[in-house]
């Protein structure tokens, strides 16, 4: 029973790890389309900035126009800081299980030696059941320690789609702007 019981809390904490990894994959796979947009906004700002025809006109245009132009720039460096959050902030944070040699070689033997030393009686039974507790304890590890940085990569690709969406805004009233100020 409590064999059944400990494979069961095993495969729970197997998938939850499994879930916390494709959550790991999926934050670098969400930044082509958030990098995209900002590239276009870059380039949009450039573009007003070297156009001289805008400066010609009135002094409180003008103003205007670097008010949003400033205003855009500050929405889009706070994006690239969180993105550069997202994709290089918490990327070597993450927990992940020994490596197999390491099992096989030292935790696998040690508690070998010890079970052969203190339970020669129930040899197999035991080393079996040390081994899922260890399993269980790296599940616990990497879960406990995996979930927050994912988390903290979650929160941060928010606030960089929210000024990501605040710089679409702003790009989208100076251009609004721009054109309104050609027309004249």
């Amino acid at each position: 029973m409590a064999e059944n019981s400990k494979e069961y809390l095993i495969g729970i904490l197997k998938d939850k790890y499994d879930h916390e990894m494709v959550r790991k994959s999926d934050f670098e796979s969400s930044l082509n389309i958030p990098i995209t947009l900002l590239t276009a906004l870059l380039a949009g700002m450039y573009f007003v900035t070297s156009d001289t025809t805008i400066d010609s006109t009135m002094c409180s245009l003008k103003t205007i126009k670097l008010i949003l132009l400033t205003i855009l720039f500050m929405s889009c460096i706070v994006t690239i800081i969180f993105l550069f959050i997202v994709y290089f902030g918490y990327r070597r944070s993450y927990c992940t299980f020994p490596e197999s040699n390491v099992v096989v070689n030292v935790d696998f033997k040690e508690l070998e030696e010890y079970n052969k030393e203190h339970n020669a009686d129930k040899y197999e039974e035991s080393l079996l059941e040390t081994l899922r507790d260890r399993v269980v304890a790296w599940y616990l590890n990497c879960n406990n320690h995996n979930t927050p940085v994912n988390d903290r990569r979650a929160n941060a690709l928010y606030f960089a789609r929210m000024f990501l969406l605040i710089s679409i805004g702003i790009g989208l009233i100076l251009l609004i702007f721009i054109c309104i100020i050609k027309t004249f």
